[in-house]
């Protein structure tokens, strides 16, 4: 499995858990992962998925991401809330998936994380690079966050952060 491929997965695994992403095959994706380090943290967030009920992944995903505006998949507002520059901000990123040919069809905002991780995972090289690179350390703060608490998101947002260095950091060390 390719990093853009692991991208897409984790942009499935980050959204609310419904029925019908409860019922998606995950498993076969996540046997497929390559790579030790990252498979093992997305394997082992892919046991939690799989030994809880439906509406315990739903209670746990509401906790960790709906009631703290430090702590939601919208990249952009706990660095910026409701600001001016905010709304600039996804106006640009907007901007960035139309030219790359990605139409917004949901009504999520432009930096909803599973949107962002989706639209990369099409995008081409420069702007998958740009977008995670922009947003590497918010997903960084997250993960700790989540990590402190024991929430088992930590380890899905850990094996992306893993991803986005690989991606993202390959070029400083060349």
């Amino acid at each position: 499995m390719d990093k853009k491929e692991l991208l897409k997965l984790i942009s499935i695994m980050l959204q609310y858990p419904d029925e019908e992403i409860y019922t998606m095959e995950l498993q076969q994706y996540i046997d497929a992962i390559e790579e030790t380090e990252i498979a093992n943290f997305i394997i082992d967030f892919g046991r939690y998925y799989k030994e809880n009920d439906l509406s315990i992944l739903q209670e746990n995903y509401v906790q960790a991401f709906d009631f703290n505006d430090k702590m939601n998949l919208y990249l952009t507002y706990s660095k910026l809330g409701d600001e001016k520059e905010r709304g600039q901000t996804l106006a640009e990123l907007k901007e960035i998936y139309k030219f790359a040919g990605f139409e917004l069809v949901s009504s999520e905002l432009p930096d909803y994380l599973p949107l962002l991780l989706e639209f990369v995972s099409h995008a081409d090289e420069k702007i998958r690079k740009d977008l995670l690179n922009r947003f590497r350390e918010t997903i960084i703060e997250m993960q700790k966050i989540l990590a402190d608490k024991k929430n088992p998101y930590a380890n899905l947002l850990q094996g992306l952060v893993l991803i986005i260095n690989s991606i993202t950091l390959k070029e400083v060390l060349l």
